[in-house]
């Protein structure tokens, strides 16, 4: 294990009594509490080299969650304030819309900042009343197979003109087939060039059960491995967050299959 993985995990630890405490407390995941979740299916852009290698594992259907940051929604409130926005993708390996990940799925977080250190900064600059009027980054780096290291981003291709709250422009924006976002790679270094990987369509929100839908950075199944302090630290923290949020909801995690209820509060 590397030396900063290996401080991150411990830092991680001591920060997860603080994640599952807050989850237990807001009944809801700390960071990210209410979400909106679309299908959508993943595009390949790239068909040679390494980029086409990764681009045709990513390619196939896609589970996608729009979220603010910091503040329940609670009937559009939460965007009247100074907030990130964040998108978290799951490619999947079967059409099947369950909050249960397979063996074979990938996730990837992204936010409306650059870099962790520009996160409180962000939350003046993010557009928070349009998630495709932003741009969204992974903020830590990750292990790619058949690439090596790698950062990656989303670039929504139009922002929506529809008015309404950002949960309505971006349903207006999918029903239209205009909210499409490109997931783009570059090796790390300043004069690295971002090169397009995949196109990604959203189709139509669905009714899931969020509470039992959990994004994790560690399910690698396309073969993108994090590493680094970031995300070393991120495991621990990650499921004690899930446990206070399970634990304070009395949620039950589901075994297999698919659900078709819709949150009281997404």
């Amino acid at each position: 294990m590397r030396f900063l993985e290996a401080v991150g995990r411990v830092i991680g630890g001591a920060l997860s009594p603080l994640a599952l405490g807050g989850s237990f407390i807001r009944r809801a995941r700390l960071f990210h509490p209410d979400g909106v979740v679309y299908c959508a299916g993943v595009k390949a852009l790239a068909t040679e080299g390494e980029v086409g290698a990764l681009a045709q594992r990513l390619a196939g259907p896609a589970l996608v969650r729009f979220s603010g940051a910091t503040w329940r929604w609670r009937g559009g409130k939460g965007e009247r304030r100074p907030d990130v926005l964040g998108v978290a993708v799951r490619f999947r390996t079967s059409e099947e819309v369950t909050p249960v990940a397979s063996a074979g799925d990938q996730d990837l977080i992204f936010v409306s900042a650059r870099r962790l250190s520009t996160l409180l900064f962000a939350m003046f600059t993010t557009k928070r009343h349009d998630f495709l009027d932003n741009d969204y980054y992974a903020l830590a780096r990750f292990d790619v197979a058949g690439f090596g290291r790698a950062e990656f981003r989303l670039v929504p291709l139009r922002a929506a003109a529809a008015e309404g709250n950002r949960r309505e422009k971006l349903e207006r924006a999918a029903a239209a087939g205009l909210a499409l976002m490109r997931l783009e790679a570059r090796r790390r270094g300043a004069r690295a060039r971002w090169m397009a990987v995949a196109d990604i369509e959203l189709y139509e929100p669905v009714d899931i059960d969020q509470r039992a839908l959990r994004f994790n950075p560690f399910q690698t199944g396309k073969g993108i491995v994090p590493r680094g302090l970031i995300q070393a630290t991120r495991r621990a923290v990650y499921t004690a967050s899930y446990l206070g949020r399970a634990i304070g909801g009395r949620e039950r995690v589901p075994r297999a299959g698919g659900t078709r209820r819709r949150e009281s509060e997404q």
